[in-house]
This record gives C-alpha cells, sequence and structure tokens, in this order.
C-alpha cells in the first residue's frame, strides 16, 4: 500500500512539473468585423479573420464583403493574404504590406484590417 501511494505520488509530481514547463497554447483567432468596422474598401467594409496557431499566422481569411468580385480576386491573389503566413506575431506586426495595382482602395482596405487584427494579435499572444 506504501508502495503504490509514493508511485502514485511520483507521477501526480512528474505531472505538475511537466505542466509547468509546458507553454501556453498561443493560439487564437482575430476577427476584424467589429475592429474595422470604419474601414471602408471600394463597396464597403473588407474583413478578415487572422488565425494564429502556437504564436504564428497561419492564415489570413477574408470574410463576406461588397467588393466588386473581380478586383477583390485580385487581391486575395496577391501576396497580402500570404506574406505573413508562417511569422511570429510581432514579426508580422513589422511587415510592410502593400496594395494591389487596380484594387487600390479594396487592397489598402485589407491592409488596414490586418493591422488592426494584428494589434489585437500582438495583446492576445502575451
Amino acid at each position: 500500500m506504501k508502495r503504490t501511494f509514493i508511485l502514485l505520488l511520483a507521477v501526480l509530481g512528474l505531472q505538475v512539473v511537466a505542466s509547468a514547463r509546458t507553454p501556453k497554447n498561443k493560439s487564437f483567432v482575430v476577427n476584424t468585423e467589429k475592429l474595422g468596422k470604419e474601414v471602408m474598401g471600394y463597396a464597403g467594409t473588407t474583413p478578415l479573420e487572422i488565425h494564429v496557431v502556437d504564436g504564428r499566422i497561419e492564415k489570413i481569411v477574408a470574410l463576406e464583403n461588397h467588393e466588386t468580385p473581380a478586383y477583390f480576386q485580385l487581391v486575395l491573389e496577391s501576396p497580402i493574404f500570404t506574406a505573413l503566413n508562417g511569422k511570429t506575431v510581432q514579426e508580422a506586426s513589422e511587415v510592410q504590406l502593400d496594395a494591389v495595382s487596380g484594387a487600390t482602395w479594396s487592397s489598402k482596405a485589407v491592409i488596414r484590417n490586418i493591422n488592426l487584427g494584428l494589434k489585437q494579435a500582438v495583446k492576445k499572444a502575451r
């Protein structure tokens, strides 16, 4: 009985130590619908989701908007949506993104939303 109790304590003690060393999960999604409600593209707002996994940008996803589909497609196919993938939130917040020629209003609105979302992500990642 005494041996079982000591083994149990040892196992529990190891689990406590292991959980203390495990870093917090830095995975979350920032939605810019409210953050960027004043940010206008050519035909309205351009909300996004910024997906952060283990403190790094996994992907940026455009949400429903009213931009002209052909022009917004230029933005979707540009490096704006992929240039930050794999970067830490802090690294991503320091990257200067360029607007897309031919879809300037839409791309500038998307970039502004990304910047607003990254400010929020930096706070969450701490």
